[in-house]
Parts: structure tokens; sequence; C-alpha cells
């Protein structure tokens, strides 16, 4: 069996040398670490990985557990997180439960428990005490609030704030009588300091209005159905064949905003000339569809670095009091409004 002392005489490297390169610690040199990776697959290496995690009891992997990889936003933070997670010198268990109670609890207890040193996860059904069960004491950071009782650490993303400029700005455009897709109508002081990232983008909607002096009307949210191109594009078709009167459409995802496009295109309204359109997440198909979708566009990359740095900093025993962590964004302006 070929041993990293094998791989050392090889390479001309001390032993120690091949330790770190198969570790990934960024200590070492790129020519020093491709010369080192080169010899160890031509001679077969591969590491012991149950022998390794025996000794160090650390397996290198973090789980990734988000509820719907079908969702373009998803996939965009699941792509980012692992590469980021391999620059850190680890791999990343991609897991995704539907939105189901079971299936989160499963994951968290017999996947991530068993194979991997943390978890970021994508709770929809788990409480903090559920997940503290099923966790055993493995480190976490939460990808959306669960309750006051903050046991971890947690991203966040600024959806009212969002909400709030991609709303403003429509009006500082002309736009007087926006829709917003999809939710129902809550009175303002009900939601304004809720933790949920649904009612904050709907809070930041209505505080756009206010602050310009329009009161929030039932008739400007479209009825609640999924966060998704198809729900939204059949919604969208159904407004404007019901005569409903708008001029513009606040989207609660860039995902809902491509459909809410295409459902204006069926019906043969004009974009941004009639009706203009808003996303929010800044997905990499709103730059590509026709016409391109103005966003507020969460900075992927950022959001990844912070939510893998502050697992690894957990993993590695940091007991800080757990905090909120909040991912950069930006109003992205393109062709969808005028």
């Amino acid at each position: 069996m070929v041993t990293m002392r094998d791989i050392a005489r090889e390479a001309g490297v001390s032993q120690a040398t091949v330790s770190y390169v198969l570790h990934n610690d960024p200590s070492i040199s790129k020519p020093t670490r491709d010369k080192v990776l080169r010899v160890a697959q031509r001679l077969n290496y591969s590491i012991n990985v149950s022998a390794r995690t025996l000794r160090s009891g650390r397996t290198n992997a973090i789980g990734l557990v988000l509820q719907d990889l079908h969702n373009p936003y998803s996939t965009q933070v699941a792509d980012a997180i692992s590469v980021y997670a391999r620059r850190r010198g680890y791999q990343t268990i991609i897991q995704q439960t539907f939105y189901e109670g079971d299936a989160e609890a499963e994951i968290l207890q017999h996947i991530v428990s068993s194979m991997c040193d943390g978890v970021i996860f994508s709770p929809s059904k788990l409480n903090v005490r559920e997940i503290m069960a099923q966790l055993n004491g493995k480190p976490s950071v939460l990808l959306s609030p669960v309750c006051e009782n903050h046991s971890y650490d947690t991203m966040l993303v600024a959806c009212e704030q969002g909400i709030f400029t991609t709303t403003s700005y429509l009006l500082s455009r002309g736009c007087r009588r926006p829709l917003f897709y999809c939710s129902r109508y809550a009175d303002f002081d009900d939601i304004r300091d809720s933790a949920d990232s649904k009612w904050q983008r709907v809070a930041g909607f209505q505080r756009a209005l206010l602050r310009n002096g329009i009161t929030p009307e039932p008739w400007q949210f479209l009825p609640e159905r999924h966060w998704n191109r198809r729900s939204a594009r059949e919604t969208i078709v159904e407004a404007v064949r019901t005569g409903l009167d708008f001029d513009s459409v606040v989207c609660i995802n860039d995902e809902s905003a491509i459909g809410v496009l295409r459902g204006l295109a069926d019906c043969g309204v004009r974009v941004p000339q009639d009706v203009s359109v808003v996303g929010f997440d800044g997905i990499e198909e709103g730059e590509c569809c026709v016409p391109s979708l103005t966003t507020f566009a969460m900075d992927f990359d950022d959001f990844a670095r912070k939510a893998v740095d502050a697992l690894i900093d957990r993993i590695n025993g940091d007991d800080a009091a757990p905090h909120a962590i909040i991912a950069n964004s930006r109003l992205v302006v393109r062709e969808s409004t005028r």
C-alpha cells in the first residue's frame, strides 16, 4: 500500500509537506502542491478517510441542507458554498428536504451527524430544540431564523430593505400602482417586525408605499401561491385578463419575476413600456432573460464566505455568542424597469 512516505521520497519533499498538501493547507506553494498531487495520482494513493477520522475526530466535510434544489437561488447558493468550502479544505455534502419535517430530521440525524463536522442548514419545519436534538452537538449555521432563541449563528438576507429598495426605485420612476407577488394582504403594523422572510418582504413593499404617500390596499397583493415561474406566470395572466389596473410588479424573488415576465409577454403587455417588473435574489437567469431583470441582488460569494467561515470557526471551537450575519447585496437596474 502506498504511503505518504513513498510520495515524499518520490516527490523530493518531506513527509510533513505531503501531509500538508493532502490536507489542503494553504501555506504550501502551488508548484509544490501540484508536484505532490501529481506523484500521489501516479502512485494511485488514496486517503484512508475512516482511519483519519478516527485519529482526528474530523471528516473535513460539511453538510449543506437546503429545501429545494430546483430553485435557481438554492443551486447558486450550493455552488458558491461548495466552491468556497473546498478552498477552506472541506468537501460539501448537499441534501434537499422538500420542505418536509421528517426529511429535515432524518438528514440531520443520519447523514450530517455521522458524516460531517458541521452543517449549514435552511430549516422550514424543525424548531431550534428539534435541530439541537438531531445534530447532537454538531455545529450549525442556519440560513433563516427559526425563533427568538438564537442558539446558532444565522445568515440573513436583507429581505425588507431589499424589497423596500426595489419598490422605492419603481416609484421614483413614475410607477404609482404596483402589485406584489405573492402574498395575501396584511396590515403593516402586524408584520413590520416579523422574523419570517416572506413577511419581511411584504413589509418592505408596504413601507415604500407609505413613505411615498400611497396607502397599501388588498387589491395590490396577488394570491399567495408558489414562489416559482409557473405559478407567477399563471397568476399574472389571470390578473391581466380580469382587467386589473397596474403599472408594475414587485416580485418576492427572481424565479417568480421571470414567470411574470413570461406571463406579461403572453398577454401582449410590454415590459417596461406598459409594466415594470423587479425581482429579488440576483440569480444568473435574471441577467440573461429578455428583458433582463432589475433586481435586488445578493452577493452569493460573500454569502458563501461568511457562512462557511462562521461554521468552520464553530467547528474549531469558537464559543462566542451566536450572532446574525448579513450578506452583501445591492440594487441592479436592468431592462425590465423604465
